[in-house]
């Protein structure tokens, strides 16, 4: 064996005897950490099938419980099994490549299947909300045999079916109730023949009615013709799209470049053959001029996000099941679309740190796409102009052996499908999900050849022979010397923005913080509030609805409220110190306090704030952006929500208010996120005719990173940056697993990150060296809405030996308290 996987983890222990079944195994959608057996009623027999939702007892009290069935094997090890109870649902929910990619996502991501497969399967769906079902009658023999059959039965109902049956053709189906009318029979004698195994029934979707708006479209966008860099792309894609093997491409190119229109020529090739698409993009409500390109260009095109109501989402879901949709746009979610013959998969903008969920499950939307895609064995195509250091350093740099994510999930279609579980040996009834050796082996070792899978793309220049905009560096340091006053727009910016506006074009300011001031403090006595439930400052807002141009009342008094951005708690600004009873000071910026600039010094500018405050929902922001694309609004203030995704040739100037807002972060993401959002932020200007120029606004005018952003070159910040990862040992170069653990009693709290670390150190002897563990020590923010947080960091350049050390961990049972603990797996984020 491996010297990797040592024969210690193995299990060895002697089968008892086995019972004969068969055997339901059921993964409960409770967070309980692993599956039961449950045995299967001789009623049920005929219809129990993997991926449904099912009942069963739990517990001493035989309380009735829902899960999912994710096995049917003939036997079992266990000595006392419960019957299932009942059925809740006739359809099969979970395919079965979904399923093995959601016993991936358990494994690799360390959370229950039951609660992986509650992530796949959204809840309009379990319910039904908005669709009716029918149950639709089919034969399940051949005519041959289903005459020989009628021919033998003597009962007068079952024949009177039977000869309604073989009028239909050998793959039509017919509704249950309607059948059973026509025979003058009731549904229950015609379900009796089911569990004879001569029919089946299937609950189908009554789609019929229902209207295509989602799926079609009135203004047909005609294909464009692609430029010379553009063809060379798609020239070298298109072959691997056509074989439809499995492939990870990263098309790396300028904002600008025309990466969408590569996505949609990609597409037509897979629609064209017959098959879907998938496309992800960060947060679908924030980018409605890329979904609006792909329904112009594609007929059928279906939209997932959070947004929808519950019946639209179920109907869209069913749509794409019955193979009604072509292509698939959504946000993360939209990755397990159950799509049922897939050819490809795209990433837009895969850099987004939205892609990662911060529930459990804690998946990377990226990362289980490039797991989908290697399991249904398609491409992918990850497109960015600034893309991640994992996702660049793979491409470009590590050699087959040591690409970190994912692990290889085999040849297609292989994994834990059904029988694999009755290839090792379990204690007592639970079956625990942890990986075992041979499936952590597996992961590393299956599949295609790695280093023929990753392809890098570029698009280097702008579409239409466009210049990337002109960017200057403003310090504030110098600028706050020769003004008096507080002013957050530089005398600089003042005047690009007064002459952009009086030639007619537009322009978009960026902070990326909301709010009127992020720290309240008083000078007397040095105190700064603080929320009571978080350690952490709290943010002023001003009054919702109150006059633009200033924040105080006539008597001087501030009219908002604190918030805090943790927790969500909200306080009423003071009049004074709590403490010492003088004056309080606003320090910080944010949007509204430039909202407040900007009406002020500029009384007749048509603005609007864009931020998560002002933007309640996806309907705001799309008719504001309607009111922007038309002329009417000038000038776009926001946060990062105005940074990706907008393409409007009128705008001339990006001002980047502080442009190193996220360098002093406790993350050693800082500098790469600094540099993705000046870089994209920049990328909205000069698209059109006229030239573009950026300014960015900062008191740390040295930084590499800003440096790096203003001459636009990635591949300069990617090697400096990842230079200084590999001399401290940083991802991409080494794997993290980030567990927090949280209580409200400091006691408690301190008690279980003892029993954690010494399961973890016994895990990290077992396994053996190469692993190193930090902490437990405070988190960043180490008081979140009431609960403290403390938080054990574990690092590795080898990926299995960390799932080793995790799998050890959780057959110990001490990551069991899930509500006060979290484990994260290649975490985006250490605050």
């Amino acid at each position: 064996m491996d010297t990797l996987f040592p024969q210690s983890l193995e299990l060895s222990i002697e089968s008892p005897r086995q019972q004969a079944g068969p055997f339901a195994v059921v993964a409960l959608e409770q967070a309980i950490d692993h599956v039961l057996d449950y045995s299967i009623p001789k009623k049920l027999m005929s219809q129990i099938q993997v991926g449904q939702r099912v009942r069963v007892p739990l517990g001493r009290g035989n309380k009735l419980a829902s899960g999912y069935v994710v096995q049917i094997r003939a036997t079992t090890a266990h000595a006392k099994i419960k019957p299932l109870h009942d059925l809740v649902d006739d359809r099969v929910l979970v395919s079965p490549k979904l399923m093995n990619l959601a016993r991936w996502m358990g494994r690799y991501y360390v959370a229950p299947l039951g609660v992986v497969l509650e992530s796949v399967i959204p809840l309009a769906v379990k319910k039904r909300i908005g669709l009716g079902y029918s149950s639709i009658v089919r034969w399940a023999i051949e005519r041959q045999s289903l005459q020989s059959f009628f021919e033998k039965t003597k009962a007068p109902k079952r024949r009177a079916i039977l000869s309604r049956l073989l009028q239909l053709q050998p793959d039509e189906g017919i509704d249950l109730v309607r059948l059973a009318g026509e025979a003058d029979v009731s549904p229950g004698t015609v379900r009796k023949l089911a569990q004879l195994g001569i029919i089946t029934i299937v609950e189908q979707p009554d789609l019929q009615g229902l209207t295509d708006e989602v799926l079609s479209t009135a203004d047909a966008e005609p294909e464009k013709t692609l430029n010379a860099e553009q063809q060379s792309v798609f020239d070298q894609i298109k072959p691997r799209i056509i074989s439809s093997g499995f492939s990870v491409n990263l098309l790396h190119g300028v904002t600008g470049s025309g990466k969408t229109e590569i996505y949609l020529q990609c597409i037509r090739q897979v629609v064209e053959s017959g098959r879907q698409a998938i496309v992800l993009v960060p947060e679908i409500a924030l980018t409605p001029q890329t979904v609006r390109r792909f329904i112009a260009r594609f007929k059928r095109v279906a939209i997932l996000h959070s947004g929808l109501t519950s019946t639209e989402r179920h109907r869209y879901w069913q749509r794409i099941a019955q193979g009604q949709a072509d292509v698939i746009v959504g946000a993360r979610s939209a990755v397990f679309a159950p799509v049922p013959n897939l050819g490809m998969i795209v990433v837009d903008e895969e850099h987004e740190p939205s892609y990662k969920q911060d529930t459990a499950p804690r998946y990377h939307g990226r990362d289980v796409a490039i797991k989908r895609a290697q399991l249904e064995n398609v491409p992918i195509l990850l497109g960015s102009a600034t893309p991640s250091l994992e996702t660049w350093w793979r491409v470009t740099k590590a050699p087959a052996s040591s690409i970190p994510l994912p692990p290889s999930p085999g040849t297609p279609g292989e994994g834990r499908g059904e029988g694999d579980l009755d290839r090792r040996t379990t204690i007592g009834r639970q079956d625990p999900p942890h990986p075992t050796v041979p499936e952590l082996k597996a992961d590393r070792d299956r599949g295609p050849e790695r280093q023929n899978n990753y392809h890098l793309l570029t698009l280097a220049n702008r579409v239409r022979g466009l210049q990337m905009p002109h960017v200057e560096l403003l310090d504030m340091r110098q600028e706050n010397k020769f003004r008096r006053g507080v002013h957050l727009l530089s005398q600089r910016l003042e005047h690009l923005l007064r002459t952009t506006i009086e030639s007619g074009h537009q322009a978009i300011l960026l902070l990326n913080r909301r709010g009127y001031s992020n720290f309240v403090y008083c000078a007397s006595c040095g105190d700064a509030l603080q929320c009571k439930y978080c350690d952490a400052t709290m943010t002023y807002h001003r009054t919702p609805g109150t006059e633009v141009k200033t924040a105080r009342l006539a008597a001087g008094i501030h009219t908002g409220q604190l918030n805090c951005h943790y927790c969500l708690a909200s306080n009423p600004l003071p009049d004074k110190c709590p403490e010492c009873g003088k004056k309080l000071s606003l320090f910080g910026l944010g949007t509204q306090r430039v909202e407040e600039e900007l009406s002020r010094k500029f009384p007749d500018l048509k603005f609007a704030r864009v931020d998560s405050d002002s933007m309640r929902s996806s309907k705001d922001y799309e008719a504001l952006l309607g009111r922007f694309a038309s002329g009417e609004i000038q000038v776009m203030l926001g946060t990062q929500m105005i940074a990706k995704g907008l393409d409007y040739p009128n705008v001339t100037l990006v001002g980047v208010i502080s442009g190193d807002t996220a360098l002093a972060l406790p993350d050693f993401r800082a500098a790469e996120r600094t540099f993705q959002l000046i870089t994209q932020v920049a990328g909205r200007a000069g698209r059109g005719d006229a030239p573009g120029r950026v300014v960015v606004q900062t008191f740390m005018p040295d930084d590499p990173t800003i440096r790096f952003a203003l001459k636009h070159d990635y591949i300069g910040f990617s090697t400096t940056e990842l230079a200084q990862r590999k001399s401290v040992g940083l991802p991409p170069f080494s794997r993290l697993v980030r567990i927090i653990l949280r209580d409200q009693d400091q006691e408690k709290l301190h008690r279980l990150c003892d029993d954690l670390a010494a399961a973890v150190t016994a895990a990290v002897a077992e396994v053996g060296p190469g692993v190193s563990v930090k902490g437990p020590m405070p988190c960043a923010i180490s008081r979140i809405a009431g609960y403290y947080r403390n938080q054990l960091v574990m690092m590795s350049p080898s990926g299995e030996k960390l799932q080793l050390v995790l799998a050890h961990v959780r057959k110990a049972r001490a990551l069991a308290r899930s509500d006060r603990i979290a484990v994260d797996v290649d975490p985006t984020s250490l605050l």
